[in-house]
């Protein structure tokens, strides 16, 4: 059986009232107003720059065992220290870095 469509002659607000009053509709508008467009284009191109991958390159060497241990030991630390994956090749990219004094 199909039900008859509810009468909203009762109702003593409008509904597009409602539909066009929305108070998070007001506030939305107002932080988006707020804004610069120049700092969003700013941020947005930040954003940007920071997720284009750099290319790299595949190194294969051999370090003795000890070294090799120490390295793996020392990532699975810092991995549970900060909570975030830390692997042995951001180790080592570290190192070398402050070693020749990049960026």
């Amino acid at each position: 059986m199909i039900k008859a469509k509810p009468d909203i002659k009762s109702y003593k607000k409008d509904p597009n009232e409602f539909l066009e009053g929305g108070e998070a509709d007001k506030a939305l508008s107002k932080n988006t107003s707020t804004r610069k467009q120049p700092e969003i284009e700013e941020t947005a191109s930040y954003m940007i720059e920071a997720l284009k991958p750099e290319p790299t390159v595949q190194k294969l060497f051999r370090l003795r065992w000890d070294i090799a241990c120490a390295l793996k030991l020392g990532a699975a630390q810092e991995s549970a220290k900060t909570g975030k994956r830390v692997t042995e090749t951001d180790i080592v990219q570290q190192l070398l870095k402050k070693h020749y004094n990049l960026e």
